[in-house]
């Protein structure tokens, strides 16, 4: 992975809930010329086959699979895509002001509540990784659910005051597929 993830929850990510919410699908177009030297936007790389790009609560761009159902998420500035075939696979993303606690401090204390109240919690790695030039925390785990045994890797970041965040879940058996979706949605996401 090129790249990791980042945002603060302040409760476990649930089920989303269906609200009319204005959801923005990127086309591709021509691409104003670029004034800085930094390098291209992941916004003016290509979408890759098979995605498509969707801007999120708090500014974020990202890219989704082809057909995914977008709902608005539980939690501040979520949104979530789900995988029309298995509602139980999804993706989340968004961002919304950043809470004064430490980036870091705040994930590993809602880790330890996260974990208290989901039976089976094991962490596979929580850490700090750069993303977009700035601290990140990089977060994945597995837990039991009332679906089976799920895995998550998420990832949260902050930029001027905003707390942007990917989150990928699946039960265990489909973890190979999704995590290549969070992958590519790390690899093609702006802020």
């Amino acid at each position: 992975m090129s790249a990791a993830v980042g945002t603060v929850l302040l409760v476990a990510p649930k089920e989303p809930q269906v609200q009319a919410y204005p959801v923005y699908i990127y086309t591709e177009g021509p691409t104003p010329p670029s004034t800085t030297t930094t390098g291209p936007s992941p916004v003016a790389m290509p979408v890759p086959e098979g995605y498509q790009r969707v801007a999120g609560p708090g500014g974020l761009i990202t890219t989704i699979p082809v057909g995914w159902t977008i709902t608005r998420s539980s939690g501040p500035g979520a949104m979530q895509a789900t995988d029309p075939t298995d509602p139980t696979r999804y993706v989340r993303y968004g961002g919304s002001a950043a809470p004064a606690a430490d980036l870091v401090a705040a994930h590993v204390d809602y880790e330890q509540r996260f974990a208290e109240a989901h039976r089976g919690f094991q962490r596979f790695s929580l850490g700090t990784t750069t993303y977009h030039d700035v601290l990140a925390v990089d977060w994945e785990f597995e837990h039991d659910s009332a679906a089976g045994r799920r895995r998550a890797h998420s990832m949260y970041w902050r930029i001027a005051g905003t707390e942007y965040f990917l989150y990928a879940s699946s039960t265990t058996d489909r973890w190979s597929d999704t995590k290549s979706i969070f992958n590519t949605m790390v690899d093609n996401s702006t802020p």
